[in-house]
């Protein structure tokens, strides 16, 4: 179901179009979790960890920030609660595959704590399907405050980053590393200004972007790698709150959905806070992952009452995975925070991602064959998604830069260096 809205605004005296024709599609949640434990405004963001071995029994991870027992909560693809870690007010939380660690590779889930500001690092067991930190100590961040956080993995490399945000718009990137006793330690590497107040953060790593959240402002995209330009004139605008844009402030949680190819999308929270009655409060804005991040749609989750679950509003983070998750999520799952869960705390709200592909036409990508594991090896040949070493870290740097046709010779050149 969609709705289709068109509206004017005056600005600077002349009557103009904010948004020629704003549609927003509906979706419903098929299963939602457990209450967080804490009341309030506790419940913030979650991702989804894909299982190695049978994907139906991966995990949805979200946070509780209770200022004094908060943590992380895992549910299984019910909803049902597996653990609850304690800790301190855990705020975003990210997802990564594959890190080496003690001489093996380990699933890594990772988050920033408010009650100390300090980076939390935690590997899951696919058999207990539960956490245990493996932080090397207390990795205290040098801004104000462990508000926004997200990871980001360089492909080619294989290093792991964090990216930690306050909120007067101060960001802090760190590599994490392992200490040499099996545990993961942390050095910041780099700090830059987005200007105002901040939290949503995503990096792509198949492309070496990293996407931060302007609550007020807009979207915008930086190169991810250390070494990356921060200034204002090196990184570029994907949305704005302002005329014209798809979003409306606050802009809150990112999320990546990645397939083959190049392909997937940049999903983003554009919760409303500011405007509850704006069209385009409580809903997701999707961009394509590639190019210019070109807008696709709006979405909005709304009640499925034959279920019994109610939609979901004023949403701060989400997740999303392109995985078969089993028959109920055969080609993936979108997870969002829902802000105000009907008569109990806080919660979390999955849809099928095939619900929010198939509600716009033509049908955006569905892509279960993506495998967030992969190595080079397992890379279509020509791909330049960055997974198969080319060094998009460059290119994202070289985007922001330069003309569309020196892009393109860029692209070729790295391309035929890598594959000579």
């Amino acid at each position: 179901m969609r709705y289709a809205v068109a509206w004017v605004a005056v600005w600077g005296g002349v009557l103009i179009s904010t948004s020629v024709r704003a549609v927003v599609y509906e979706v419903m949640p098929t299963v939602e979790t457990a209450p967080v434990p804490h009341s309030g405004d506790r419940a913030d963001d979650a991702k989804v960890w894909v299982h190695p071995a049978d994907a139906a029994l991966s995990v949805v991870i979200g946070s509780d920030k209770d200022d004094n027992a908060g943590g992380l909560i895992l549910y299984d693809l019910a909803g049902q609660q597996l653990q609850f870690v304690g800790g301190g007010k855990m705020n975003n939380v990210d997802v990564r595959y594959n890190v080496p660690i003690g001489g093996q590779l380990i699933d890594v889930v990772a988050t920033g704590n408010r009650t100390d500001n300090t980076l939390a690092v935690f590997r899951i067991d696919p058999g207990s399907r539960t956490l245990a930190d493996v932080t090397a100590r207390k990795i205290a961040v040098g801004i104000e405050e462990a508000y926004g956080f997200c990871l980001y993995q360089n492909r080619r490399t294989g290093k792991l980053y964090a990216f930690v945000n306050d909120k007067n718009g101060e960001v802090e990137q760190w590599e994490l590393s392992d200490d040499g006793a099996g545990r993961l330690d942390g050095r910041a590497v780099r700090r830059f200004d987005v200007g105002t107040q901040t939290e949503g953060m995503v990096a792509d790593d198949g492309y070496g972007f990293l996407y931060v959240g302007e609550e007020d402002v807009a979207i915008w995209r930086y190169g991810a790698e250390p070494d990356a330009p921060s200034d204002a004139g090196n990184r570029y605008r994907v949305d704005t709150t302002g005329p014209g844009g798809h979003i409306v402030a606050d802009v809150e949680g990112m999320t990546i959905y990645y397939a083959r190819d190049g392909l997937g999308y940049l999903i983003a929270s554009s919760q409303g806070e500011d405007n509850t009655s704006h069209t385009l409060a409580n809903t997701f804005a999707v961009y394509e992952r590639g190019g210019d991040n070109a807008f696709v749609m709006s979405f909005r989750i709304v009640s499925n009452d034959a279920s019994g679950i109610d939609g979901v509003s004023n949403t701060d983070g989400v997740g999303v995975t392109n995985v078969s998750l089993g028959q109920q999520f055969a080609h993936g799952a979108f997870v969002a925070q829902d802000g105000s869960n009907s008569g109990t705390n806080q919660n979390y709200k999955l849809v099928p991602w095939r619900d929010i592909a198939r509600s716009v036409e033509p049908a955006m990508v569905m892509d279960p064959q993506w495998d967030p594991r992969a190595d080079c090896g397992q890379c279509v040949p020509g791909d330049l998604s960055g997974d198969c070493g080319v060094d998009f870290a460059d290119l994202a740097r070289l985007a922001l830069q330069w003309p569309a046709y020196d892009m393109l010779i860029a692209v070729v050149e790295h391309w035929l260096d890598y594959h000579r």
